[in-house]
């Protein structure tokens, strides 16, 4: 099993959506509040949701169905 990061925040509609596509896949998820760390908000806030795979980090407009079937297998 992958494991992967996914920086959200709360009531973010594009971090459910992405939480829901993710558990289409055999990934385990951590997620970080970007809101609790300044470097974080800082750094995400007009990105997220971002997904980070190893060390590529995906931000919402690179975060699809057949993206993930790429990078997860």
């Amino acid at each position: 099993m992958s494991e992967v990061i996914l920086y959200v925040k709360e009531n973010c509609g594009l971090c459910d959506e992405v939480k829901d596509l993710l558990s289409l896949f055999d990934v385990k998820v951590i997620l970080v509040d970007i809101e609790s760390d300044p470097a974080f908000l800082e750094k995400y806030m007009l990105e997220i949701p971002v997904l980070k795979i190893g060390e590529e980090e995906l931000d919402y407009r690179e975060i699809d169905y057949f993206e993930l079937m790429k990078r997860l297998q």
